[in-house]
């Protein structure tokens, strides 16, 4: 169900500044809109960082240090856990940027659907984390999102 994309690196272009709106601005209306956290993997020790919302998406207790793998693996749906996985290392050993849209436990038979985007951030020493941002998809009747997904898909 994972996907992976591998986005070309296009510099960055601050579009949003030319109609006048701050950085800060941009972050308020996107998680304005759908509940959205954002999250940091540091690859050499392992560990995942995530904010308040990360953690609410995902329906694990937030905490300052790093969080419970072990829970957040847990509410991955497991045909989609394994994908998960082989993208930060991808995204680590090929340093690109991503997108991955899988499901997420709602209870014991049901799911949501949420995207993640990230991308590797390197230091001066070419190590790093992995960066990004995951928001929850809602069903929707447009095709904006490309598909609805049925019942049946959304219970694995």
């Amino acid at each position: 169900m994972a996907s992976w994309i591998e986005h070309s690196r296009k510099p960055y272009e601050a579009q949003h500044q030319l109609v006048g709106l701050s950085d800060r601005e941009v972050l308020e209306l996107v998680g304005s809109f759908r509940l959205c956290g954002f999250w940091r993997f540091n690859v050499d020790s392992g560990h995942l960082f995530g904010t308040i919302e990360y953690c609410q998406i995902f329906g694990i207790t937030h905490c300052d240090g790093p969080l419970d793998l072990v829970r957040l693996s847990a509410a991955i749906h497991p045909d989609d856990l394994t994908v998960m996985m082989e993208t930060f290392e991808r995204a680590s050993a090929s340093q690109l940027t991503f997108h991955n849209l899988y499901r997420v436990k709602t209870g014991p038979t049901n799911f949501k659907f949420v995207r993640s985007v990230g991308k590797f951030r390197a230091d001066g020493a070419g190590q790093g984390d992995v960066i990004g941002m995951t928001y929850e998809l809602f069903p929707q009747a447009s095709t904006t999102i490309g598909f609805i997904p049925d019942e049946d898909l959304l219970k694995g």
